[in-house]
């Protein structure tokens, strides 16, 4: 584990400070070091309170600094307290429309794999209130889309993109999710629903789906007591981590946190080895070594040595901007830091071409047949080209 000032040199005090309360989490920072830090640093409490805004971890941080009795800024600690109430409701909401969902779909004989978000909170940390999320993550089997869809809609539930019946072989074969947005609750809370059926984009290598995963579903219980049903805990990792370290490598720091909650809550279940191979097999072995190095030497977790390569991570990458191009470039830049100069050619390519294709948006402003789909490309293709010749964000 890095000490603080090693972690003073690439890292702002702002950025520092968040390592440390989340290392106070897992029990690898003393107290004393921070309440130290504290007292002879300068902390831009309105750069911190935006940091940990930007990166979805303010309901962490508000816990760990009211738990420990850290003492911070009174009006930053003031607006976190505030900002926990709502992600404490919104994370209510979420549990009891995931508990919903996963009834409903067993009566269809469907079984979606639930991970990430609410799932992930309830099963990891301390307490599922402590994780920012918004929506649930199902992975399902394509072929069972239509019929969760009429589900949802049954439900209450309404698309996020009005698509036509006569695009969905189009979605099938060239998107990866659709998206739902729940009925608003007593409070007034509507919170998302994903369907996919594809973990990765097309642009890059794949891996397992739901085929794979939908084998190892088992029942457990939570920290709080409650029964559930997901995966087991080695194939829980493998799809949390092709979201945080390969579709969006640690772009938030959120999902370091996710991954060593995961992994120190359920340390004896987990199979590296199995881990390790199914990164290897998929050749996406860089980012899952870059994602293990960042939780011993940030974190601190103590992790089975499965290589002599530490590779470098990028943390604190999040900004402002949470959509559009720049944030997809963004991620892309991120993954080809661990890819040969071949794969980043390859993969930059795949990507800049998957700009082209009639995104959901694109495809929910038209009632055209099918056939004219590709016609949207060309027209893209133009718009594109004006905005680079304009220079237009």
């Amino acid at each position: 584990m890095l000490n603080i000032d090693t972690l003073k040199g690439p890292y702002t005090n702002e950025q520092v400070l968040v390592i440390l309360l989340t290392r106070l989490y897992f029990g690898t920072q003393k107290i004393d070091d921070i309440r130290d830090f504290l007292d002879n640093e300068i902390v831009d409490w309105n750069v911190f309170y935006k940091l940990i805004s930007v990166n979805d971890i303010r309901g962490f941080i508000c816990e760990v600094i009211t738990i420990s009795q850290i003492t911070i800024d009174q009006e930053t600690h003031d607006r976190l307290k505030k900002d926990a109430m709502g992600i404490t409701l919104v994370a209510a909401n979420l549990a009891g429309l995931k508990n919903h969902l996963m009834i409903e779909f067993e009566k269809l004989g469907i079984k979606a794999v639930p991970y990430k978000g609410a799932t992930l909170a309830t099963r990891y940390y301390k307490s599922p209130l402590l994780r920012e999320s918004s929506d649930l993550d199902f992975l399902v089997n394509r072929d069972e889309v239509p019929q969760l869809m009429k589900c949802l809609y049954e439900n209450g539930y309404r698309s996020k993109f009005n698509i036509s019946a006569h695009q969905m072989g189009f979605v099938m074969r060239f998107h990866r999710e659709l998206s739902f947005q729940s009925p608003k609750n007593r409070m007034g809370i509507s919170c998302g629903v994903e369907l996919q059926w594809r973990l990765l984009e097309n642009f890059f290598r794949q891996f397992h789906q739901h085929d794979f995963f939908v084998e190892y579903l088992q029942s457990y219980t939570a920290i709080d007591g409650s029964s559930h049903i997901g995966l087991a805990p080695t194939y829980d990792f493998l799809a949390v981590a092709s979201h945080h370290l390969i579709r969006e490598p640690l772009l938030k720091f959120k999902y370091l946190i996710d991954l060593a909650c995961m992994v120190q809550t359920s340390s004896s279940q987990l199979d590296w080895e199995e881990i390790n191979l199914q990164f290897k097999l998929h050749n996406f072995s860089g980012l899952l070594n870059s994602g293990m190095n960042a939780l011993a030497e940030i974190v601190g977790l103590q992790l089975p040595v499965l290589n002599t390569v530490s590779p470098a991570y990028h943390l604190f990458s999040a900004t402002e901007i949470k959509t559009g191009r720049n944030v997809y470039f963004r991620k892309i830049k991120l993954v080809n830091l661990k890819q040969s100069f071949l794969e980043k050619i390859k993969l930059s390519l795949k990507a800049h071409l998957s700009l082209l294709i009639p995104n959901l948006n694109d495809l929910s402003m038209t009632k055209a047949p099918a056939w004219t789909i590709p016609l949207i490309i060309p027209v893209k293709s133009l718009r594109f080209l004006y905005l680079y010749l304009t220079k237009r964000p």
